[in-house]
């Protein structure tokens, strides 16, 4: 069957792989849920429970553990006995889980399908009473495996139906969600603004009724709308992206969310056809089989005229892609690896530093540099920026840490620093604190047990088996996640103590073998060590993997 999650259901039942076989040896877990709404009425928690007994009562299972989620919905899987039954499935602890209907253990046709697989790859047997559908008969995988190839239509269906519906949509020029392009406003966000500004509900709404009447269209921002009128022409006055941000920020002008305008941001308002009073739609699509959004070739794009104003005209939209296209053939740079990418920041700014080549074209030489990012997109309003020859750089980069791997004073502090982390930590009081834990775990288990042996012999009524079990519950999750929080505390001191042991190491061997790597490799083993280095025109702070002042995760419950 080639590893296949899920075996064929056709295949003779003597070919099944590792069922559980009837009888008195199976071990079972029975699966109780009812709705708050649910709790008077007739499939209550003691009438589910009583069938399921009575069901293995007639085929000779024994009834092992039984997990009740009262009054919780089954919307989804976020469940905590549902999750406590699937880990005492991982753990072998039960061979078969039994529900009275499959709408008990979930509504939702994609979480039955994945419930399913779950079972299947642990390899216990699932049975819901009233449908029928037993996974250890051919029958019962059948179905299973039906239910999931309804649950993967109807997801298919569902994509398309609404792809259809939003397609239609952008035909008839209608906008179909989200967030507003730049220079227009809908109801709802004028709606919000006035709210903002102190409007009470009454008020926003009926304002915002006469600036934007119907809810779902685009109606023009004025304040915006100028903003865009204004960086089309300075486009193609400049004929440069570049400058466009740089002007903006220079003239104090900010985007929607108050920040410095960069390349990017003009590059998207440039092309975008919306202010053009036209509505595009195409440009993403969902994967059905991840439900992720993937791009769409721009030649798969619809656009259709909108039923909103435009904000340009056809001829200055036009003339912005003509300079656009005749710009967009990227100059070709020198191959080369900068050591020290991905780890400068600008010293006047805090902003990352990026790697550059230029070319001289009267005598062909090539000339690096390391200049400030922000520097470049956003303009000197944001930063005045830095510019450092990347050879220069980089040899002293390279100079500081081989004089630090050579350092007799700084690596006998290893032992020192190492000893003080290790007292920070405290991992031998974290783990004598996480024994304690499952100490207590296992007390409010057995008293759990004791609970539903009163249960099960009639010796506590419902109301008051509910309430001491919802306290015995309330306690055993308190103490889980605290023993997880706990149990993280522990190996991050471990782990802590592991990468600053290991960053000495790096660090003291930096040297061997330098002349004998490649460009790439020196960087790798570079970013192996160094975490950040902040660029000042007469200076470098180089900060290297090496802190004994760590902070520990939570442990407060």
């Amino acid at each position: 069957m080639n590893g296949s999650k899920n075996p064929n259901p056709f295949l003779h039942e003597a070919t099944q792989p590792n069922f559980i076989p009837d009888g008195p040896c199976v071990k079972v877990g029975l699966y109780l849920r009812v709705s708050t709404q649910n709790q008077v009425e007739k499939e209550s928690l003691s009438t589910q429970e009583s069938r399921l007994r009575a069901y293995c009562q007639a085929n000779g299972f024994i009834v092992h553990q039984i997990y009740i989620d009262a009054g919780v919905s089954a919307k989804d899987t976020d469940r905590p006995e549902l999750k406590r039954l699937m880990e005492d499935c991982e753990k072998r602890k039960i061979q078969a889980v039994l529900v009275t209907a499959l709408d008990r253990i979930t509504r939702s046709l994609r979480d039955l399908h994945k419930l399913v697989d779950f079972f299947s790859e642990t390899n216990i047997r699932f049975i819901s009473i009233t449908q029928n559908i037993d996974s250890s008969s051919a029958f019962g995988r059948f179905m299973r495996d039906l239910l999931g190839l309804i649950a993967q239509l109807e997801r298919g269906v569902v994509a398309e139906r609404v792809a259809n519906d939003m397609h239609h949509r952008a035909s008839l020029g209608r906008w179909n969600g989200g967030n507003p392009s730049f220079g227009y406003t809908t109801y709802q966000r004028v709606l919000e603004q006035l709210k903002e500004k102190g409007f009470s509900e009454q008020q926003a709404k009926k304002r915002a009724g006469r600036l934007a009447p119907e809810p779902k269209k685009l109606y023009i921002h004025p304040e915006e709308a100028e903003i865009v009128r204004k960086i089309f022409k300075i486009f193609i006055e400049t004929n440069s992206l570049r400058r466009t941000a740089h002007t903006l920020n220079m003239l104090g002008i900010k985007t929607r969310n108050g920040r410095t305008w960069a390349v990017s941001t003009i590059y998207k308002i440039l092309t975008s056809p919306t202010c053009l009073g036209k509505i595009s739609y195409g440009k993403t699509k969902t994967d059905l089989e991840t439900g992720k959004l993937m791009s769409v070739k721009k030649d798969g794009w619809k656009v259709f005229n909108g039923q909103h104003e435009p904000i340009i005209s056809e001829k200055i939209f036009q003339e912005a892609q003509k300079i656009l296209i005749s710009k967009s053939r990227k100059p070709k740079r020198a191959g080369r690896t900068y050591l020290l990418s991905g780890l400068l920041r600008c010293g006047k700014c805090g902003g990352s530093m990026y790697g550059c080549t230029f070319e001289k074209k009267s005598s062909g030489k090539s000339y690096s540099y390391y200049k400030c990012q922000d520097n470049h997109t956003r303009g000197t309003a944001v930063c005045e920026g830095l510019s450092i020859p990347a050879k220069d750089l980089d040899d002293f980069a390279v100079k500081t840490l081989a004089d630090l791997s050579r350092d007799t004073v700084f690596l006998q502090d290893k032992g020192k620093m190492l000893s003080i982390l290790k007292k920070e930590l405290k991992p031998d009081k974290g783990r004598q604190k996480l024994e304690g834990l499952k100490k207590a775990e296992k007390d409010i288990e057995a008293k759990v047990e004791t609970l539903l042996e009163k249960m099960e012999s009639r010796l506590i009524e419902d109301s008051d088996f509910k309430r001491e079990y919802d306290r015995l519950k309330g306690q055993l999750r308190e103490n889980r996640l605290a023993q997880e929080k706990l149990s993280d505390s522990v190996d991050y001191s471990s782990a802590a103590y592991k990468a600053l042991s290991a960053s000495f190491e790096e660090i003291s061997s930096f040297g061997k073998n330098w002349k004998f790597l490649d460009d790439k490799a020196k960087a790798t083993k570079i970013s192996t060590i160094v975490k950040e280095i902040k660029v000042y025109e007469d200076r470098l702070d180089i900060q290297v993997f090496l802190d004994a002042k760590v902070e520990q995760p939570s442990t407060a419950v």
